[in-house]
């Protein structure tokens, strides 16, 4: 099986700090993988220069068998790549559907079919009732859950999050925990960066760990909870007696 995301060195650099530091990662169809580190330790540069949001200063990035690596983000969300945000960006003063609709332009130049599309994924996501609510008015949780619909919109075939669970109450992990598993059940892969270990652990085939721009381990969730390296650098020492 062929990845249906294959990185190779990427490398970013601001002035003389290097954020991504020679990553290289493959991810197959059907996966959850997920990506995790200390603060800092560039995983949204990460997504950023896979993405095409930022240029990569080395390295190469093949997207579906082909090679992405120079091309706009606008380019590769067209590919069938799209992704969510730390900071949720709504646009606050239309409608939850009006929102998800503008995703679906993505894919259809019809009024009426972004609008039947953009229904199917507000209601995929659980938030049907507050299809027509002002986006200013909703909660953190529902505001990120409509930006997942908005992503999931554009007809991707791999789905970035970037903390789609932070800030959120327990219950709302858990809601969002089986909304990214019902995400990989209709065929999309999904590579997500969280801090909520419990989570993370929970959703992830497998994880990717970066420390100063460098990836430090990559494993099943059980590897990665019981490497040495990991522990040390960001996980802490208690945290195998917690699990």
């Amino acid at each position: 099986m062929e990845p249906v995301l294959q990185v190779r060195k990427v490398t970013k650099i601001f002035g003389g700090m290097t954020a991504v530091n020679a990553v290289d990662l493959d991810i197959y169809p059907g996966e959850i993988i997920g990506l995790i580190g200390p603060n800092g330790a560039g995983k949204t540069t990460f997504f950023n220069s896979v993405t095409g949001f930022y240029k990569c200063d080395g390295g190469s990035v093949r997207f579906d068998g082909k090679d992405i690596t120079s091309k706009t983000t606008y380019q590769n969300c067209k590919a069938g790549m799209a992704r969510t945000f730390q900071i949720v960006q709504p646009f606050g003063q239309m409608t939850s559907l009006e929102n998800v609709m503008i995703g679906a332009f993505n894919r259809t130049s019809s009024y009426k079919e972004a609008e039947s599309q953009a229904k199917k994924w507000i209601e995929f996501v659980g938030m049907e009732e507050k299809m027509h609510d002002r986006v200013a008015n909703l909660n953190i949780g529902d505001q990120r859950k409509l930006e997942m619909a908005r992503a999931l919109a554009t007809g991707p075939k791999l789905l970035l999050l970037d903390e789609v669970m932070a800030g959120l109450t327990p219950t709302e992990i858990d809601d969002v925990i089986e909304l990214v598993r019902k995400i990989r059940k209709s065929g999309i892969t999904v590579l997500m960066i969280e801090h909520i270990m419990k989570a993370l652990m929970q959703l992830s085939d497998r994880v990717v760990v970066l420390d100063h721009g460098t990836k430090i381990a990559e494993g099943t969730p059980e590897e990665i909870a019981n490497n040495d390296r990991v522990i040390e650098s960001y996980l802490g020492s208690a945290y195998k007696k917690a699990e």
